[in-house]
């Protein structure tokens, strides 16, 4: 028999000089790995912007196609209210003579260009039910008899400080239900309406303020948009026939921006 002795039994651990070097190769590794996650990070980001983008520019060509597809034609002005632009300084007003009235000589002409777009709906005066009603004085209805009108404008985005919004209204919004026949608008404007020599599209068109130009009854189509046309503009007047929107939309954050430009050309059927 061997006599019981005290073993100690030993645990062999790191020295310092080891941990040091691990500590050193493991820096070197993730050196060398985070600019590789921080780019597949900035892709993958980018990516998921440019999708929202897409998302926008269809959904709003969409809305455009349709809305164009029943107007009869269009008017464009300089902008929906007078207003300093942000992004490059201009200033762009709907009174774009300067006269202190808003009437049809404002109204952008061919070739020119502006960020509020109107298209305007009326019955064909040769259609007109009145014609056969038996009453001798609608026998030589001329007038224009405008049912709806649908407006799209850039303006500061109400919900995000420092971005420029595009916003639409649709008079179609404010029926008292599907079937009626005639409503009102947030701005004291009744449709359907029959123009004349002092009702015109001009006396239509919602006030010319801020305000109304970021009123929650209009909807936001786009939350961030630059004008890409003459001097900054959206929609370009082409032939006064067709309607020209050349922008870039914007999304992301101050860090990172993502744009894409947009080039769109829509015709009324009038």
């Amino acid at each position: 028999m061997f006599p019981l002795t005290n073993r100690r039994s030993t645990i062999a651990g790191f020295t310092l000089v080891e941990t040091i070097v691990t500590m050193t190769i493991i820096g070197f590794v993730v050196i060398g790995v985070m600019p590789f996650f921080l780019q597949n990070t900035k892709y993958l980001y980018t990516s998921e912007q440019k999708l929202l983008i897409n998302a926008d520019i269809r959904d709003f060509t969409n809305e455009m196609v349709e809305n164009a597809r029943e107007a009869n034609y269009f008017v464009l002005y300089q902008a929906a209210y007078t207003r300093v632009r942000t992004d490059d300084g201009v200033t762009v007003k709907r009174d774009f003579n300067s006269s202190g009235t808003v009437n049809a000589i404002d109204r952008m002409t061919a070739g020119q260009a502006g960020e509020f777009l109107v298209f305007v709906y009326y019955e064909d005066p040769f259609f007109d039910s009145r014609f056969y009603d038996g009453n001798a004085n609608n026998n030589d209805i001329t007038s224009v008899r405008v049912t709806r009108m649908v407006s799209y404008w850039a303006a500061p985005n109400r919900n995000i400080p420092g971005k420029t919004a595009l916003y639409v209204m649709d008079t179609d919004s404010f029926k008292s239900s599907p079937s009626a026949t005639s409503w009102s608008t947030p701005w004291s404007v009744t449709f359907p309406v029959t123009l004349t020599s002092s009702v015109t599209i001009e006396s239509l068109l919602q006030p010319a303020t801020l305000a109304y130009a970021q009123t929650s009854n209009a909807r936001i189509v786009i939350n961030d948009m630059r004008g890409l046309g003459p001097s900054g503009s959206y929609f370009v007047n082409y032939l006064n026939r067709s309607v020209l929107v050349r922008a870039k939309i914007l999304h992301g954050n101050q860090a990172k921006r993502v744009t894409n430009t947009y080039n769109f050309t829509i015709t009324p059927r009038g």
